[in-house]
């Protein structure tokens, strides 16, 4: 413990002194290594730690937080008085011992990350950046990342609990530039999981990068895509950003619960096609979204979001389930980039679930759409839902098959317009890594999918009609 019991008690009983009802300590200890090569050289080498305390004290539906990196019994101490005095009342809950909660370990690590020296890591980068190279003479740079995070984590609240999580996750990540002389194109893939360097045994990065420089290339001579109304087929595994921005935003409890959300007050109601189930489960071993406890103390759980087009939960942390009802039950989703932010509700591993079609069922029922394969991200206007999202690997289909690659296109609409137009969900669901910016900073998540079609949505393509 980095606190011992006795101090983390008089802590938790300093900010109950004028009458809140939960008190909670959040200690963070975050170290980052990076490693990444351009121009082919080493361009950088680096590290980072984040280490302090967060406070946070609830009284009904009003809420308090502080932090500190003084990690001192007296700052500590003195932070949660401070707290205390945010609430005015007499005392209604002493805290008189804590019990360790014990988790299952969601993220086994087999190799840690000071097992290969700089050396190794930055030869396994070149490897990668050489076979981008080879693939032709027009790739004018090709850049490689290695990205490692350890993380150990302990929470005390007025429940009388005490629980610790240790985390890692480790990404590689390459983006190859092409050029004709006329114009520049770029394709990037990064694959990641909380695991140890196990991960990059695991993962082909040779074939990765020879993938990226190969489509980079592509693009140059692809035509421009057209634009319109039309029915779009997602790939999986990164077409999943898709849902977690336009429709797991607006299923997050700091949304619902202050009616800033369309599906506020829908649970038990029809908001998907037949075919659409979704989840955010937590509990997926080795999962880029999972940790084995929530930054609130709760263990994660596997939430059903959506079943067969019906609205069955939403996300939920402590407060934002105490704003909506009092029926309402955390789901293992409070998040926190760091101890410098206030948790709240956050994705964890986000995804629509498989379904019955094949990817060549749904691309053969297409006579004339878009394929979209790869994302580079988009954004959501949160007060009305509306996304824009862009399509860096896109297909045209003609007559039911996969025509010719075009630019990047966009694909524009609202999550809840979208959700009851998606007609086929194909049985190849994949996760990829992604990171998530909100409220309480930025998260680490897991989107994903399957192969669908979506009967209709606007493409922004500069190609036209």
């Amino acid at each position: 413990m980095k606190i011992s019991k006795k101090n983390a008690i008089a802590i938790l009983n300093a900010g109950l002194a004028t009458g809140a009802d939960y008190a909670e300590i959040y200690y963070q200890d975050n170290r980052t290594h990076g490693y990444a090569r351009r121009y082919k050289k080493v361009h950088a080498v680096s590290g980072g730690r984040t280490c302090g305390i967060g406070i946070r004290l609830l009284k009904g539906l009003q809420c308090v937080y502080g932090y500190t990196s003084d990690l001192s019994f007296k700052a500590l101490l003195n932070l949660a008085s401070s707290l205390a005095l945010g609430f005015e009342g007499e005392r209604v809950l002493t805290v008189e011992n804590l019990k360790e909660k014990r988790m299952k370990n969601l993220v086994p690590v087999e190799i840690p990350h000071d097992a290969w020296d700089t050396e190794k890591k930055l030869a396994y980068l070149k490897e990668g950046e050489d076979a981008a190279f080879s693939v032709s003479e027009k790739i004018q740079d090709v850049v490689t990342r290695l990205s490692e995070e350890d993380e150990y984590v302990e929470i005390y609240n007025s429940d009388g609990i005490f629980v610790k999580d240790t985390r890692c996750r480790t990404r590689v990540m390459v983006a190859a530039i092409a050029s004709d002389g006329k114009s520049f194109q770029q394709d990037y893939i990064g694959p990641g999981l909380s695991k140890g360097l196990e991960f990059l045994q695991e993962t082909d990065f040779v074939s990765l990068c020879k993938e990226a420089a190969e489509t980079a290339v592509a693009l140059l001579d692809a035509p421009e895509g057209p634009s319109g109304e039309m029915p779009v087929v997602l790939g999986n595994y990164f077409g999943g950003v898709l849902f977690h921005e336009a429709c797991g935003h607006p299923l997050e409890g700091s949304a619902i619960s202050r009616n800033t959300s369309p599906f506020a007050g829908k649970l038990g109601q029809k908001i998907a096609s037949d075919v659409v189930s979704a989840y955010d489960d937590g509990t997926i071993v080795n999962g880029w979204g999972s940790e084995s406890v929530d930054d609130e103390g709760n263990e994660p759980t596997k939430n059903v979001l959506i079943k067969d087009g019906v609205l069955t939960n939403y996300m939920l942390d402590r407060y934002t389930a105490r704003r909506i009802s009092p029926e309402m039950k955390a789901t293992g989703a409070c998040r926190r980039e760091s101890y410098r932010y206030m948790p709240t509700t956050r994705m964890t591993n986000t995804y629509i679930a498989g379904g019955s079609s094949t990817p060549e069922e749904i691309i053969a029922s297409v006579k004339d759409g878009i394929y979209c394969k790869g994302f580079t991200g988009g954004q959501v206007d949160p007060s009305t839902d509306q996304f824009i999202f862009t399509s860096d690997v896109a297909y045209v289909i003609k007559d039911g098959k996969i025509d010719h690659l075009i630019k990047p296109v966009s694909l524009i609409g609202y999550g809840y317009e979208i959700l009851p137009k998606i007609t086929m969900v194909g049985n190849d669901c994949t996760r990829a890594p992604g990171v998530c910016g909100a409220a309480s900073g930025s998260c680490y998540v897991e989107v994903g999918q399957p192969t669908l079609l979506i009967s209709s949505i606007l493409v922004g393509g500069a190609g036209g009609e």
